[in-house]
């Protein structure tokens, strides 16, 4: 019993720890794109005080706005900190009350509805444009994740995110199958953030942007818990991929030695994708609206491609 509960409360910590470090990964994700620019960027705890200072600072919300307004930016904000505490960090066992696959996609899906939500109840013609857009993305993305986590759940029998990575954790699976679904997430992963090639996290032209249209009419502390649910959401795909896809050095005992270098082998493979989602945002332009189906088609042949190989194998 007690065994049971410092195992929650590690897990707790671990993603306390996550949710303290967003920020931080994603002046570090900022800072290597303007390295690869060729400019020096700004601090990599810019985020923080970009946070702090919207916080700071009061709501401005118009009379026309529904209850969607006065509440959508806290339920995008709930999600995403839910869902960070229902993912492995550097640390995973067996038999867990939380980490369904299922449950933290449908989770991370209510800070992506509430945001075209957002976008549609400020009436203006940009914010129901990049709606539209978000659900036109979002309608071939999301068939890719559920036959992603099929593939998963063939691959090691469990659909709990924490089991999955305890059991791939002990296997070096560099399996045809293996690396072409966690090239097919990847690219959900992109598609479902906002990123390059799919739409620029950097612009406000407006025949361009699609996450940024939907948040335009916003400020003050509902834009800051709208920034930090999109940092935690990106953090929360980029920890499902490295876990699930590339579980290597997490630890699965509680022993000081295993979370250290649990810790360590994380902090590296975090880097690692952050710097390559640095030089996809710095080396390609942003997709015509049209073009984008194509990416995720290629997925989504990725994905079915994985499950036939792992099938048939």
């Amino acid at each position: 019993m007690q065994g049971t509960l410092f195992k929650y409360i590690l897990y707790f910590i671990q993603s306390l720890i996550l949710l303290l470090l967003t920020p931080l990964f994603i002046g570090i994700l900022k800072r290597l794109k303007a390295f690869v620019r060729g400019y020096t960027g700004f601090s990599i705890f810019q985020p923080y005080y970009n946070i702090a200072k919207l916080m700071a600072k009061g709501r401005i919300i118009s009379k026309s706005s529904s209850p969607v307004t006065l509440i959508g930016p806290f339920v995008c904000l709930v999600a995403a900190l839910t869902s960070a505490f229902m993912v492995p960090v550097f640390y995973t066992a067996e038999d867990n009350l939380i980490g369904n696959l299922f449950v933290i996609i449908f989770i991370l899906a209510i800070i992506k509805l509430f945001n075209a939500l957002l976008g549609l109840d400020c009436a203006s013609t940009f914010g129901g444009m990049g709606s539209s857009r978000e659900m036109f993305i979002s309608m071939f993305a999301e068939p890719i994740v559920f036959i992603i986590i099929a593939f998963l759940y063939m691959e090691t029998k469990k659909l709990n995110i924490f089991e999955i990575t305890a059991i791939n954790s002990g296997v070096f699976k560099f399996s045809v199958g293996h690396i072409l679904a966690a090239m097919a997430f990847f690219a959900v992963l992109l598609a479902e953030n906002a990123r390059m090639p799919v739409d620029n996290p950097e612009t406000h032209l407006e025949l361009t942007m699609i996450h940024e249209a939907m948040v335009l009419d916003l400020s003050g502390s509902d834009l800051a818990c709208i920034e930090l649910s999109s940092y935690i959401k990106l953090m929360v795909f980029m920890t499902i991929l490295i876990n699930c896809f590339f579980p290597y050095g997490v630890g699965t005992a509680i022993t000081v030695t295993s979370l250290i270098i649990g810790i360590i082998v994380y902090f590296a493979k975090m880097l690692i994708c952050i710097t390559v989602v640095a030089i996809i945002e710095t080396t390609m332009a942003k997709f015509r609206l049209f073009r984008i189906p194509e990416i995720l088609a290629a997925a989504l042949s990725l994905s079915i491609a994985a499950i036939a190989i792992n099938y048939f194998a």
